[in-house]
């Protein structure tokens, strides 16, 4: 072989060469590995928690419950989910409510209507103006914006019955508070032995970290709500759940949780107009930043 020969096929050895490379085949030897890795963190949806801290006589109140529900109807469950914690002494407040709307606010300044838009991620306290319009739209692109920044969280949970009813002590308190209206349908029912029907639950589910970063600092925690046809009573809290705090949680990660609801749920197939409708929701909130991560409403 001459040496025009020997150039000749050198050549055409690194066009070949140069050629692989850029259609992007994957070669191994003096080349190296030119395969990507094109793995990235799965991209979850994010479900907006709002809560709209009221209290009975607030004169600015009505305007952000009429809003804010308004929105709640038009984005649904999936996207947006609304509850509505009432305060100091107003009939519907909780002792929960107070002490959450204390750790929110600390020492600063207090007042209602107040709303969080997932945790301490927005706040948004009183009315930005005198119209209704001008609300609706200040509370709906505080809304877009959060949900325009994706979740770093996988959230699950469901409902399952619990296989025991609930101990007498932990149900006295609500049998003491309904005793008068069952003593009435008793008369109605001219001593006939009604038979209580409620439905007692267990709430299970898994956290799993879809980032991928660790994450520290979380805790799950849920809420249960009663619904009435009154502006204002749309989901108003009744009980909030104790945070059950969450080791770090590296990439792919997951967590368990249990809760136990103290309130008895009635079967939807039980509800009638005299009966008043709950409703759950979990989340996970970051107890130092206290901004929220992801939420979900279970079904």
């Amino acid at each position: 072989m001459n040496i025009n020969q020997k150039i000749s096929i050198s050549i055409f050895s690194i066009i070949l060469l140069l050629a692989f490379a850029g259609s992007g085949i994957s070669t191994i030897g003096t080349l190296g590995v030119f395969a990507q890795n094109n793995d990235s963190p799965k991209i979850v949806p994010r479900t907006v928690l709002v809560e709209l801290f009221v209290q009975e006589g607030c004169p600015s109140c009505p305007t952000a419950e009429f809003c804010l529900e308004d929105l709640s109807w038009e984005y649904g469950t999936s996207k947006f989910i609304l509850v509505q914690e009432h305060l100091w002494g107003d009939g519907y407040d909780t002792p929960e409510n107070n002490a959450r709307y204390d750790w929110y606010v600390g020492d600063g300044k207090k007042g209602t209507p107040d709303v969080f838009i997932d945790g301490l991620t927005k706040r948004l306290q009183g009315l930005s103006c005198d119209c209704v319009e001008g609300n609706y739209e200040c509370y709906k692109d505080a809304i877009d914006e959060e949900l325009a920044r994706p979740s770093l969280l996988e959230l699950s949970a469901s409902k399952i019955p619990h296989p025991n009813p609930l101990p007498q002590g932990e149900r006295e308190e609500e049998r003491e508070d309904n005793q008068e209206a069952e003593e009435a349908k008793r008369e109605d029912k001219e001593g006939e032995l009604i038979e209580e029907k409620v439905l007692n639950i267990i709430i299970e589910g898994t956290v799993k970290n879809t980032s991928d970063t660790p994450l520290k600092d979380l805790a799950v925690c849920g809420m249960v709500g009663k619904e009435r046809d009154e502006s204002g009573l749309y989901f108003y809290i009744q009980d909030i759940f104790p945070f059950q705090n969450m080791p770090p949680l590296l990439p792919e990660a997951t967590f368990n949780f249990k809760f136990i609801p103290e309130i008895s749920l009635i079967p939807e197939s039980e509800i009638d107009d005299e009966k008043e409708v709950l409703h759950l929701v979990i989340f996970v909130q970051n107890t130092e930043t206290k901004e929220i991560l992801q939420a979900l409403y279970i079904e």
